[in-house]
């Protein structure tokens, strides 16, 4: 059984929130926190950091853990093929930039079409995967304490 450990950020900055476009096969938009899996022996925290500054060139320091979702595939043909990322474990963290200099993105997210800054008025309105966080992103900005956004199944 292989369950995915995976952090994601919510980086606030400027009253913007940085998130990755992506696109799928059936050129469906939706939008993804930053982030990614976790490496053996690496910390989340460390594993966010990297992962953002993978996917988008900027560098980041944590401020805080304010959620965890977990995601479950139930499509056996997506199992079969991407089994890694079947079932996930996602930490969430809150994040500043430590510079608005960026390096070269040396390795993008799957489906991920770019990055880009999201105003407060409109990063509710999208579709987010996980689909938890759909709605919830400046809620989870403001929270004192973390969440646990519950299990979502998809096909």
């Amino acid at each position: 059984m292989a369950i995915r450990s995976a952090a994601k950020a919510i980086i606030l900055h400027n009253d913007r929130i940085l998130v990755n476009r992506c696109i799928t096969e059936n050129n469906e938009v939706y939008f993804d926190l930053p982030g990614g899996g976790q490496n053996q022996f690496e910390t989340m925290e460390d594993a966010v950091t990297r992962e953002v500054l993978e996917e988008t060139g900027y560098k980041v320091r944590v401020i805080r853990f304010i959620a965890l979702a977990e995601e479950i595939c139930d499509n056996n043909e997506l199992r079969e093929k991407h089994f890694d990322y079947s079932h996930r474990i996602i930490h969430i963290f809150l994040a500043k930039l430590i510079s608005e200099k960026t390096i070269e993105i040396t390795e993008k997210d799957w489906q991920q079409e770019e990055s880009l800054w999201m105003s407060l008025d409109e990063i509710d309105k999208v579709t987010f995967r996980p689909t938890q966080l759909s709605g919830r992103i400046t809620d989870l900005v403001n929270v004192s304490h973390p969440q646990y956004l519950g299990c979502v199944r998809s096909n």
